[in-house]
């Protein structure tokens, strides 16, 4: 009797976890980015071109905070890189890593028919009210490391007219 019981609830178990199946949930209109907070949540960013803001979103599609992103004049969104609420501050405010760029003709370029223009990056980190915590020119690349209990920010910055040399590395202790 016992082992009929156990084989029955053996075999309702079985039924019940190999029966699930992927369920559509919902539509999101336009093209999010997912991302992992410091305290392990996810959220989705959408960005909106003419407003320069993004909006983060609760994993169930509710409003979680907006932060306007300020870009240099004749600037555009290149990519967010990072949004913390720790890593920059001790405070519960949101901070962004962003890059942005611009795309320039030299003033001496005499062929029309020859397609150059320079970019030129910019690498900014800001709290979710604008204030600007770092602006780094000529860069659009950085990573957050950890070691021996201490916690970095390289920045990669282009220093030359190519992305093949003249690159420098600057590097920042967090707090």
């Amino acid at each position: 009797m016992k082992i009929n019981t156990l084989l029955t609830i053996l075999l309702l178990f079985i039924a019940t976890v190999g029966s699930t199946q992927i369920k559509y949930e919902a539509k999101i209109d336009s093209k999010y980015k997912s991302i992992q907070l410091d305290d392990g949540s996810f959220k989705y960013v959408k960005y909106d071109k003419k407003k320069q803001t993004i909006f983060i979103y609760n994993i169930d599609n509710t409003l979680w905070k907006t932060v306007m992103l300020p870009l240099p004049k004749n600037h555009l969104l290149d990519e967010v890189k990072l949004i913390s609420q720790t890593t920059f501050n001790k405070d519960e405010k949101v901070e962004v890593v962003y890059s942005c760029l611009e795309f320039t003709v030299p003033d001496n370029f005499e062929d029309p028919n020859v397609d150059y223009s320079k970019v030129n990056f910019t690498l900014n980190v800001i709290t979710e009210t604008g204030e600007s915590l770092l602006k780094v020119d000529n860069s659009n690349m950085m990573e957050i490391i950890h070691t021996k209990g201490q916690t970095k920010m390289l920045i990669y910055k282009h220093v030359g007219e190519s992305f093949n040399n003249n690159d420098e590395t600057l590097i920042y202790n967090l707090p």
